[in-house]
């Protein structure tokens, strides 16, 4: 297939697989294609450098002008559907597994307060919603109807006068497991994509590989949006040992 001369627009539907480097060795495994919104690869900044004249006849002219690089090309991408590790990059977050096993708790002391949530004493989470009970310091069992339970925190709260009086509690854990997020620091990682596609004019396929970004979040995360939860992402590209560019473009005579 040789080299057209013919001019053509380009229409790039496209998945990208994502891979991470470890240190200078490049990913030896490739995530599933996130639904990214957004991935705008910018080239090198280059600023022109001019020689002025100061010669007689041509001063303030022009003799000679280069261009050269003041910024390296760079990765700016938005995403929406995304494994668990750029969850992670978004939130700057370190992520933990957790795990909770099934398990009774008689008689915990509370201290509640009127209309406002107070912590289990013990710090105990995801209780389940059946079975709770809250007793008096003489062992007389209170309604429910006088106080509120918040079973995913651990949280009590006395409704009235009479759900004051309750200082025992007894509830049972929930067997419980899931991922911990603990973010808000300084968080990048390298990465590598692998992207397939169909350039849409011709309906042929493609190939688009970024070799290396260093990428961290640049958006913020917002849990109350009413919408899918979307992350943004930023950072320089960089030339691995063995290639020769940041990212490159093959156009192929598959058909799609």
């Amino acid at each position: 297939m040789s080299i057209s001369v013919a001019s053509r627009g380009m229409f790039l539907h496209c998945a990208f697989k994502i891979g991470f480097w470890d240190g200078d060795s490049a990913p030896t495994y490739f995530f599933d294609p996130c639904n990214f919104t957004k991935l705008e690869i910018a080239s090198q900044t280059q600023e022109s450098d001019p020689l002025i004249s100061n010669i007689e006849g041509t001063v303030g002219e022009t003799l000679t002008s280069v261009q050269k690089s003041t910024k390296p090309a760079s990765l700016s991408a938005e995403a929406n559907y995304m494994p668990p590790v750029m969850f992670g990059l978004l939130l700057g977050a370190d992520i933990t597994e957790f795990s909770q096993a099934t398990a009774g708790v008689t008689d915990e002391a509370i201290t509640p307060a009127l209309g406002l949530w107070v912590p289990f004493t013990s710090g105990n989470k995801y209780i389940e919603a059946t079975g709770f009970t809250a007793k008096t310091a003489a062992d007389a069992v209170v309604a429910a109807t006088h106080y509120e339970v918040d079973h995913i925190n651990g949280l009590f709260k006395a409704l009235n006068a009479t759900g004051l009086t309750v200082a025992k509690i007894n509830y049972t854990k929930s067997t419980r497991s899931g991922e911990i997020y603990k973010g808000g620091k300084a968080k990048s990682k390298y990465i590598k994509f692998l992207g397939t596609g169909t350039e849409k004019v011709s309906e042929r396929r493609c190939r688009i590989v970024i070799h290396k970004a260093n990428l961290a979040a640049s958006g913020t995360f917002d849990p109350a949006t009413e919408t899918y939860v979307k992350g943004a992402f930023a950072g320089d590209l960089l030339t691995p040992p063995g290639e020769s560019s940041p990212w490159q473009y093959e156009y192929l005579d598959l058909a799609a």
